[in-house]
């Protein structure tokens, strides 16, 4: 059941600029087949992170290349910044949060060096999936196609619990 009231919408900013896709297009099957739930991929033309909503920043990998947030309405995505980046062990990636902050929407989380990447053979491709919103909410996707960071380009709504039989 969804902690936010029913009916309530929160509005996602793009995380970082570049062409904004459904997650079914994401190259990854794991991503595209929603097994870690519904989203986005984009594909980034920038190289700086920035948080789509107010949310507590609940884990950063070690090697720096995706984290986890959860808004107060009890929202959890995953944002993960490239394909085959984790191979890199953090090097070519610069956290600006850590587990337990607290962030506003558009504060910057990371950035990477897209050299860094290229050199490595690393697909950039950034997947955001919301990882506890499989039922119990709606996702909209706005906007597709070429974005700027922190526009609006999602929004989730919470929905009404299905009924019971008698």
């Amino acid at each position: 059941m969804p902690a936010a009231p029913l009916g309530k919408s929160t509005l996602f900013g793009c995380p970082i600029s570049g062409e904004v896709a459904p997650v079914s297009q994401c190259p990854d099957p794991t991503f595209a087949q929603e097994i870690l739930g519904p989203g986005v991929v984009i594909f980034p033309e920038g190289c700086e992170l920035f948080a789509p909503a107010d949310a507590r920043v609940e884990f950063a990998l070690s090697t720096k290349h995706a984290l986890g947030l959860g808004t107060a309405e009890g929202v959890k995505f995953l944002i993960h910044v490239g394909m085959d980046t984790n191979k890199l062990e953090g090097h070519g990636f610069r956290l600006f949060v850590q587990t337990g902050d607290q962030v506003k929407r558009g504060d910057k989380l990371l950035e990477f060096d897209p050299q860094v990447m290229a050199k490595h053979h690393c697909n950039l491709d950034t997947p955001l999936v919301f990882c506890n919103c499989g039922t119990g909410w709606k996702m909209e996707l706005l906007k597709t196609g070429l974005l700027p960071a922190g526009e609006e380009f999602l929004r989730l709504t919470a929905l009404p619990a299905p009924r019971q039989a008698p």
